[in-house]
């Protein structure tokens, strides 16, 4: 799914100038609003799209967050956004903002066109359901009517299943008699299935023995081509039994792999195993308690959306991990005590919106541009007191309270720098100048930080050079 953000400051719809869509997409694309504090005292939110030729469409928000709908996009040009929002009698609108909606070549007969359920369709669904619900009390009246019918059928259901059990007692009788006439044909057969079964649990016990999987890798390691070659279409590998495996290459995974999972039990280096690879979509990591380094491991990957990097408690190096990796959407680690070097971990992962692991920063020596550019970053922990060089989140304008919160307690009071954050962010997480000053007031008193809400990062570059 593709997410592209608006923000609403008071009646102002901003941010559509900024992006273009492709037309003939379908249930792929959405657009995220950011609200500011004057737009959180309702409860519920619309928004209303017209196209060309005049159609209205208006669809529920949730989660601050409302798909396009394809009538939206099914000719090339510019079709109109408002957002409202309503409480009882309040309701606060915004002006429109033009969304531009470019040329795409999917042919005619692969366009999907799925109709949209506009919010008044659902409210009349939902006003059917509940006018169902009304006849619930008449539908069990009509029942209780109906009791004496009930029991009739009750007792002739009784006489059914005692014909039936006196049928299958019979014929139980019957089966009996057979068994005594054959007794010892029976027991001849039921010797062989006994054999065949022990002959059967000793096969499955060599097969299980059997890692056919880590055999090939061996061999396949030993030579420049790829572990596994999938031909010419797209691919997944969920989890592989690599646990002897040494040492991995980029070679060793052909252009069409889709998702892998990898046992590294064996490896110690894992760096730019990836890197470049445009078709991987899902990575997934155990037994990394041995790694040292994942430095550019997902570097360039621009189709990478899940990252499960596992235990890191003896990595040092994630330098360039996810560099660049502008679909990535949410990375796992656990166990993070001995990271050296971050630089450009997650640098223009603009899609990223959730990291799951807490930093421990005491050791790092540099996490310059670690966060920089990720604009769509909603969760991210660290442990407390641990942050000793100065950090920026300038473009992280998503970031929840939790995260800010997190942020601010992570920062060490023994090593006093400059935090940059986005001001929007900051705005939206604390609504009241009370609470936002006493955010404020706790990085600069008791953390001794200082608080920048510069819109470029001090840190930042005019450009990435990938390495």
């Amino acid at each position: 799914m593709i997410n592209y953000d608006l923000i609403l400051q008071k009646q102002k719809l901003l941010g559509a100038d900024r992006f273009t869509l492709a037309a003939n997409a379908n249930e792929t694309m959405c657009l995220h609003f950011n609200f500011d504090r004057h737009w959180r005292v309702f409860d519920s939110k619309a928004a209303v799209f017209r196209n060309a030729e005049n159609r209205y469409l208006i669809l529920e928000i949730i989660n601050d967050r409302v798909k396009i709908p394809w009538e939206m996009l099914t000719q090339v040009g510019d079709f109109d956004v408002s957002v409202l929002g309503y409480e009882k009698n309040k309701v606060l609108t915004s002006d429109k903002a033009i969304i531009t909606v470019g040329e795409s070549l999917l042919p005619e007969d692969y366009r999907t066109l799925s109709p949209t359920e506009e919010l008044f369709e659902r409210f009349r669904r939902e006003c059917t359901a509940e006018a169902y619900e009304g006849f619930r009390d008449e539908t069990e009246e009509l029942r209780r009517t109906n009791a004496s019918d009930r029991l009739e059928y009750a007792e002739r259901l009784a006489e059914a299943q005692q014909e039936k059990a006196d049928a299958l007692k019979a014929k139980d009788d019957e089966i009996k008699l057979i068994e005594q006439t054959h007794s010892a044909e029976v027991k001849e057969y039921r010797n062989t299935v006994l054999s065949l079964e022990r002959q059967l649990e000793e096969y499955r016990e060599k097969a299980e023995s059997w890692d056919l999987v880590d055999r090939a890798i061996q061999g396949k390691t030993l030579g420049n081509s790829a572990l596994w070659n999938g031909g010419s279409e797209e691919y997944s590998l969920p989890m592989l039994n690599t646990s002897s495996v040494k040492s991995f290459a980029a070679r060793h995974f052909d252009s069409n792999l889709r998702e892998i999972g990898l046992d590294l039990s064996s490896v110690t280096e894992f760096s730019e195993v990836f890197l470049n690879k445009d078709s991987i979509r899902r990575l997934v990591l155990k037994n990394t308690q041995n790694v040292q380094s994942y430095d550019n491991l997902v570097c360039g990957c621009t189709s990478v959306r899940y990252l499960d990097l596992g235990d890191l408690t003896n990595c040092t190096g994630l330098t360039s991990l996810a560099t660049d990796a502008v679909m990535l959407e949410k990375v796992k680690f656990r166990n993070m005590c001995s990271v050296v070097y971050m630089e450009d971990a997650f640098y223009n992962c603009s899609a990223l919106r959730e990291i799951d692991g807490v930093f421990d920063m005491r050791t790092i020596n540099d996490a310059t541009y670690a966060f920089d550019y990720t604009p769509s970053l909603e969760t991210i922990r660290f442990k407390e007191n641990t942050i000793a060089q100065p950090i920026a989140f300038a473009q992280s304008i998503s970031l929840t309270r939790e995260s800010l919160m997190s942020i601010a307690n992570g920062l060490s009071p023994e090593h006093p720098q400059t935090v940059i954050l986005s001001r929007l962010a900051v705005e939206n997480a604390f609504p009241t100048d009370e609470e936002k000053n006493a955010f404020l007031a706790f990085i600069r008193e008791e953390k001794g930080w200082e608080t920048s809400f510069n819109k470029k990062s001090y840190l930042s570059r005019p450009y990435h050079i990938m390495p």
